[in-house]
């Protein structure tokens, strides 16, 4: 496993960056001289708990750490370490049986687990007296998978021909003793390809924690926060905690309320992220300073979210640098994955209003690669799609000898062509447009085209066509029609956002802030902030990898006047939503400097670099998909006197009405 060892490093401010955390992870912000923020990774490589597949083709987990350091009253040793350097010592070691086999009446073998290693044990009877052997014999019969046994012995070579790779060496029983015999398990840990769903692991979650590659992964974790952590020592920031318990404010996720004894109906909230605290800490003056912050935001959970999350190869530097236009009108998303092509096309000229724009997606030899069944899941997806005003209408399309399919009157291409006939050979003409569309699009007989209007009023973090995009590159890298790298990284900044976003479909429609009301304008379009706040952009950027958005941040409003413009004027909040910022207000009008930073993602960070699919698998203890401890049964039903302590009752949501 090759760990990208100083992360931190890889992001570089020209000028003066303060660090703060961000979410259930690392968050950096600074006070800023200069504007720029420019970023190189550099790859380090760290052997972490690597080794070489055992008997049962588990990986074997490499200690890093000196003997002395891993030694205890329980043992000399750890599986992982012992080494041919060892043979003829005496050796104490502790772990879970992985399993017993018995050669003959006189042979024995156990390989035995542990947080570091396996080590095969050898009992044999020519070796030492007929009756200890026997005694060790009937323990070791007795062993079920998983029981803790402690075990002296002497460490020697393996006989020749038996030797695994690296593993040279075998632990030669003198005495063994059981710890602790394990019922029968709910799962084995041990047995890779059959492991059961993940509820059942969930369930079981220090059974599923054993295995080495939940164990590599929290390892991995662990080194990934030491190394953040020193870095950031050894450059001047500050780590600084900030409380776990705030006030709801309306920053724009749905929040966890936590409600207190002092007054029936008071509750405080815990912080989606340290987002005014940090900016706080900048008003007192502390330019740089970083958090690894635990956040919390009440959303529906997928695999790449939890309730609770922490901020926080070769690489191509330096990164790539897009604009959120040129993201969106390209591949159709705010977090793109650059690994395959498949890039969307603008049309404008076939736009039937000013304020929509058209554009195409074209799949090379997509009518023979993209079948049916495959089709249905993307139909789907269009649908819902168009309800959330992603688009307002996409259709599919495929190209043959006659020009393209599929052309109803709803189509944009039929109103487009401006008749209502349902086949193009009834003008040359018509035909010859159609042609003329196609060979400016780079479309050609065989291919599957998409064709997609949306209005310029909705600002998409995330079109349709994008959708479309990412389901048709995932069946064809699945069909090797084109190739994904999975040991790729494609790295990009996303700059230029717009700073507020239209509620509704509609050019009058209100404004909300497209990641926050703290992020200053950009300089450039200061003043269309006073009579045209749609057209203005943002100083925030995200970084991207893979398609995934690892982090975000932002250069802050540092003015009262400002903020408060904002708050009032453009997002039109009424006085008691702003009366919840007073505190905030107040700070930056007591001489607040310019300031910035980035928060991020710790906990995804962490899955790209163990090449995890989910955040589960790189968190101790998760949350399942619905956002249950299925292990500590958490959350638990309140009892009648503690609802009554807090002033609470549970009121029944009534059932959904039947249409």
């Amino acid at each position: 496993m090759v760990l990208a060892a100083m992360l931190l490093r890889q992001i570089r401010v020209t000028g003066r960056l303060i660090s703060h955390g961000e979410s259930s992870g690392m968050s950096l912000s600074g006070r800023l001289h200069s504007r720029s923020l420019r970023t190189t990774f550099i790859r380090r490589k760290s052997r972490i708990n690597e080794g070489d597949d055992d008997d049962d083709g588990t990986r074997s987990i490499e200690s890093t750490r000196r003997p002395h350091l891993l030694a205890t009253s329980m043992r000399t040793h750890t599986c992982g370490e012992l080494t041919a350097a060892h043979v003829g010592q005496q050796a104490k070691v502790c772990g879970w049986v992985q399993s017993v086999r018995a050669v003959s009446d006189t042979l024995m073998f156990v390989l035995l687990r542990d947080s570091y290693g396996t080590l095969q044990l050898l009992a044999e009877k020519s070796r030492i007296s007929p009756l200890l052997f026997d005694k060790q014999k009937k323990i070791i019969e007795t062993l079920s998978v998983d029981s803790l046994v402690s075990v002296t012995g002497t460490v020697a070579h393996r006989p020749e021909g038996t030797a695994r790779g690296e593993i040279v060496i075998e632990l030669l029983i003198d005495n063994v003793r059981v710890l602790n015999t394990a019922e029968r398990l709910p799962f084995n840990p041990h047995i890779k390809g059959n492991l059961p769903s993940e509820d059942v692991r969930l369930g079981h979650r220090y059974l599923d924690l054993r295995r080495p590659d939940l164990q590599s992964n929290i390892r991995i974790r662990s080194k990934t926060t030491m190394v953040i952590r020193k870095y950031m020592e050894d450059n001047g920031f500050v780590d600084i905690e900030t409380p776990t318990l705030f006030k709801s404010t309306p920053e724009g996720a749905r929040e966890f309320l936590v409600p207190t004894r002092v007054s029936p109906g008071v509750c405080y909230a815990l912080p989606q992220s340290p987002q005014q605290f940090k900016q706080m800490l900048m008003a007192a003056g502390f330019d740089r300073y970083f958090q690894i912050a635990r956040c919390f935001r009440d959303e529906d959970l997928r695999a790449d979210r939890q309730p609770e999350f922490t901020q926080g190869v070769d690489i191509a530097v330096p990164f790539k640098r897009l604009t959120f236009g040129d993201a969106t009108n390209r591949y159709g998303s705010d977090k793109p994955d650059t690994r395959f092509g498949l890039e969307i096309v603008q049309i404008p000229h076939i736009a039937q209003e000013s304020y929509t724009v058209a554009e195409a997606l074209v799949v090379p030899d997509g009518a023979k690669y993209i079948a049916a069944k495959d089709m249905a899941p993307i139909t789907e997806m269009i649908r819902a799609s168009q309800s959330n005003c992603e688009s307002r209408l996409t259709t599919a399309h495929k190209v043959g000898n006659q020009g393209v399919s599929g052309l109803s009157k709803a189509t944009l291409l039929r109103r487009w062509l401006g008749t209502s006939g349902t086949g193009l050979d009834d003008g040359k003409a018509e035909v010859q447009r159609v042609e003329e569309l196609l060979g400016r699009i780079g479309a050609k007989r065989g291919d599957l085209l998409f064709i997609s209007e949306r209005s310029t009023h909705v600002t998409p973090a995330t079109t349709t066509l994008g959708r479309v995009r990412s389901m048709v590159g995932k069946i064809l890298h699945d069909k090797h029609v084109i190739e994904i790298p999975e040991d790729r990284y494609e790295f990009l900044w996303i700059e230029d956002f717009p700073l507020f976003t239209r509620l509704v479909d509609s050019e009058d429609g209100q404004l909300s802030a497209t990641h926050h009301p703290f992020t200053a304008p950009a300089e450039k379009d200061l003043e269309l902030l006073y009579s045209d706040p749609g057209k203005v952009h943002g100083q925030h950027y995200d970084l991207v990898l893979n398609g995934m958005e690892l982090g975000g941040g932002s250069i802050r409003i540092h003015t009262a006047e400002l903020q408060g413009y904002v708050f009032d004027k453009i997002l039109k909040l009424n006085p008691e939503v702003q009366a919840r910022f007073s505190h905030l207000v107040a700070a930056l009008g007591h001489g607040c400097p310019p300031h910035g930073g980035i928060a991020l993602g710790l906990d995804r960070l962490v899955a790209v670099l163990t090449g995890s699919q989910s955040l589960r698998d790189v968190i101790a203890f998760p949350k399942s998909k619905n956002g249950r401890d299925i292990f500590m049964k958490s959350p638990a039903v309140a009892t009648r006197s503690q609802l009554a302590e807090y002033g609470l009752c549970v009121v029944e949501k009534e059932p959904a009405k039947e249409p």
